[in-house]
Parts: C-alpha cells; structure tokens; sequence
C-alpha cells in the first residue's frame, strides 16, 4: 500500500504545482485573449473596407488579360504594337 500512498501524494502534489501555474498564466491568457478579440474586430473591420474597395477588381484584371493576350503577336509571342517590325 505504500506504493499507492506515495502515488496519491504525488498526484496531489503535481496537482498543486499545476494550479499554481494555471493561476499565473490564466490572467495571461484572459489578457491576450482580449487583445486577439480587440483586434480581430478592427481586421474584420479592415477587410470589409477592402472588399469594397476592390469591388470589380476580378472584373478589371481578367479583361485587362483578355486584352493582353489579344494585343500578343502569335508568331513572336511579343506585345503587337501595330508598328511594323524593325
């Protein structure tokens, strides 16, 4: 039985030594959780703004690239200008 004994002070013991740490680092963590809360509010904030901003941007780039690839020279693969090659 002394074995079990020992085992049962241990685990009280750990189980101390654990709520001391958890006191410490609770405060911590309530602290940065509320930091992380404070500041997710301000990039959602941030995001929306942006996807009004660049509202139609997808729109842009894929007729800019359509026109790109039209504006191409399919025998040299360079940008036609419409000036005749030097």
């Amino acid at each position: 039985m002394a074995l079990e004994d020992d085992m049962r002070v241990r685990f009280h013991e750990l189980g101390a030594q654990r709520d001391q740490k958890l006191a410490v680092s609770g405060p911590l963590r309530a602290q940065r959780d509320q930091l992380i809360a404070e500041h997710e509010a301000t990039i959602t904030a941030l995001n929306a703004q942006i996807k009004e901003a660049e509202a139609g941007l997808y729109e842009i780039d894929t007729e800019r690239g359509r026109i790109a690839r039209f504006l191409v020279d399919p025998k040299t693969g360079k940008a036609n200008t419409g000036e005749p090659p030097a």
